[in-house]
């Protein structure tokens, strides 16, 4: 503060402070731009991850009613050979 003039280094003091506050509401108002689009972006990405497990789901879906297909199948084929190779063990015996 300048001694000759207190009230002037008042002022000035105020402006500086002023000045300082602003700077700061500047600064807080661009974070606050960088959170609002770090959220966008993850906002999007939960929606991706979501309807990647949509069609992940359906996905596992379909293999597991293919697996099952493919053991009844097998399970099939099984039989089918264990009755032919009973005709033949039968034929054999004859």
């Amino acid at each position: 503060m300048n001694s000759n003039n207190p009230m002037g280094g008042a002022i000035e003091a105020a402006d500086d402070i002023q000045e300082t506050i602003l700077r700061l509401s500047d600064d807080i108002g661009k974070m606050a731009d960088r959170i609002g689009k770090m959220a966008d972006r993850i906002g999007d990405m939960a929606d991706r991850i979501l309807e990647t497990q949509r069609i992940q789901s359906e996905n596992l879906r379909v293999f597991q009613d293919n697996s099952l297909e493919m053991a009844r199948v097998l399970n099939e084929q099984l039989k089918s050979n264990q009755a032919l190779m009973a005709k033949v063990v039968e034929k054999l015996g004859d």
